[in-house]
């Protein structure tokens, strides 16, 4: 029987990996996916190039270790399973509008720790893993101490186009603006992470404030996102 062999990209532990869903399998992730990756995007020289894989568990990975998964997955993912279906609910209410308004009854501290869990797995380059500070905030569940070099803003999308891109380095040659950002988008919802960088998007709304909340308290919190259409696997980019 093959195992999936590395590093736990949360604790960064060696062992044998579990596969851990972006997001949740609860939270509309339990479907098969088609899924292209840098080599059917990039190497036309390749003869996969312009095809794709199939994923039949859903969006995610073989990313990390048994007790980080069980553990984020117990502590978070129940959580954010809940923002997402009271946000398909609400989203699916509304007649087609720029901004989504909604009121959500959520334990915020937790949905954020469950999204930093969402980007610990889709970032590859292990920079995030390397961040023993942003580490410790995830794997102590009653730590409030988000480092403030990290953001994370939200959109609201019902795009059939995913996207799990980790942590990279995005040159604007227009602007000559160097930005450390990554992004994730499944619906309902489009997450970027940001470290000592601005939001891709001008309305895309910094949920970081998320981290004053204590573990397993519940809030009422309004949230206006805007749409936004994501077709393409080029990170913060919107149409």
């Amino acid at each position: 029987m093959n195992k999936n062999i590395g590093d736990c990209l949360l604790c960064g532990l060696v062992g044998e990996l579990t596969f851990e869903h972006v997001p949740p399998r609860a939270a509309f992730n339990n479907k098969r996916i088609k899924v292209q990756n840098h080599i059917h995007l990039t190497e036309n020289t390749n003869p996969l190039f312009g095809k794709y894989s199939k994923a039949p568990r859903g969006f995610g990975g073989f990313t990390l270790c048994k007790s980080c998964n069980n553990t984020t997955g117990d502590w978070y993912a129940k959580d954010y399973t809940v923002f997402a279906h009271q946000a398909m609910k609400n989203i699916k209410s509304l007649s087609p509008r720029y901004w989504v308004d909604g009121k959500y009854n959520i334990k915020p501290l937790n949905v954020l720790k469950q999204v930093l869990t969402m980007f610990m797995s889709a970032d590859k380059s292990k920079h995030l893993q390397s961040q023993t500070d942003l580490v410790h905030f995830i794997l102590n569940r009653e730590s409030q101490n988000l480092p403030t070099r990290f953001k994370i803003y939200m959109y609201s999308t019902l795009s059939p186009f995913y996207r799990m891109q980790g942590w990279c380095i995005v040159s604007e040659m227009s602007s000559e603006t160097i930005s450390k950002w990554a992004e994730i988008n499944f619906k309902p919802f489009g997450f970027l992470f940001t470290e000592d960088s601005n939001a891709a998007h001008p309305d895309q709304l910094d949920i970081s404030n998320f981290k004053n909340y204590k573990y397993d308290e519940y809030a009422d919190i309004l949230l206006r996102l805007p749409y936004l259409n994501v077709n393409s696997p080029e990170i913060g980019t919107y149409f």
